[in-house]
Parts: structure tokens; sequence; C-alpha cells
């Protein structure tokens, strides 16, 4: 008989919960967005083979042709990257939430910028007719272009990532959280 006193009160608890508090215990949209870009961010590592490829193949065998190692890249470029989630604003009624992510990593630009410079530089030293070959003066690049990859420092910036909720309730990134990296990355 007592177990039966208990279990009605308990039901009756949870169903409470369930109805008026949306889960009771279950994670709030902050969470869950939160989670989602945890997630997202700890597979940006030079270990992510899927990263790794993706990288390879947007290259355009442009690495190859450079004799340039795509893990050693990878390693060099996320040398000091980082993300710390500052704030996660959720309107529930609009359906929608912005993240608020401290980003920092090294800058495209900057790299690129000191690879022409330094690429000027060694191809105003050089005699073109001692040159061995094509393939020589690419692979004399890849080694620019890997050291100034290794000098940049990694600078911070902040992107705003916007959620939505679809029809059935589930929050997701909206297509602008690509624009808000590629930024990053500039």
């Amino acid at each position: 008989m007592k177990e039966r006193f208990w279990t009605i009160p308990l039901m009756a608890f949870a169903v409470a919960c369930v109805v008026f508090l949306g889960g009771c215990g279950g994670p709030s949209v902050e969470e869950l967005i939160r989670e989602d870009l945890e997630t997202a961010f700890s597979e940006v590592s030079p270990d992510n083979e899927e990263l790794l490829t993706a990288m390879e193949d947007s290259s355009g065998g442009g690495f190859e042709t450079l004799g340039i190692d795509t893990e050693e890249f990878a390693k060099a470029y996320l040398d000091g990257f980082s993300h710390e989630i500052k704030e996660i604003v959720v309107d529930e009624e609009a359906g929608t939430a912005d993240a608020t992510v401290a980003l920092k990593m090294k800058s495209l630009t900057a790299i690129m910028t000191e690879f022409t410079d330094k690429f000027q530089e060694y191809m105003a030293t050089i005699d073109p007719q001692t040159v061995e070959s094509e393939d020589a003066l690419y692979k004399e690049a890849g080694a620019i272009l890997m050291e100034a990859v290794k000098n940049a420092q990694a600078e911070e910036s902040e992107c705003v990532f916007t959620y939505e909720k679809d029809g059935a309730n589930t929050w997701s990134a909206t297509d602008g959280a690509e624009q808000q990296i590629i930024e990053a990355m500039m």
C-alpha cells in the first residue's frame, strides 16, 4: 500500500513537469545551443580526419603542388585556435537565439600578406636562369607559405551565430554561421 501511495504523487509531478514546465529537468534552449557550439568547435582540430580531407579538397591540389603536408598545415594554422561562448540570448516567442562567441584564430589575410611579401623578396633575389624547375619554384613557395602560417599570431574576433526554431521545435544555426566563420578567418 505504501508503494502505491508514493507512485500517484510522483506520476502527478511528472505530468506537471511535462505539461507546465516543458520537460522538467530537460536541457534549456541555451544549453542545447551551447552543446551544439561546443560540439562544432571541438571538431576544429588537426587530428580531425574529416577536417583534413576538407582542407585538402578545398585546396584543389594546391597543397600537393606546393609540397605542403595537409596535417602540418592544419597544425600550424590551428596553433592558438580557441573559442569562448560569451553569451546566448534566446527569444522563445520569436523562435530565434543569438550566440556570441569569441574566436581566436590566425588571419588568412595576414598570412597571405606575409607570404606575398616574402615570396616577392625571394623572387627578387634569384636569377630566373638558375631555377631548376617550375616544381622547385613551387616547393620554395610552399616553404615560404608554411613559414608565414607558422609565424602568424592568432587574433581574437567575435562572431554572432543565429539559431532558429523550426516547426518541430528543433533549434539549428542559420546559414549565416558559415559567413561568420569566414569573416573571423579573414
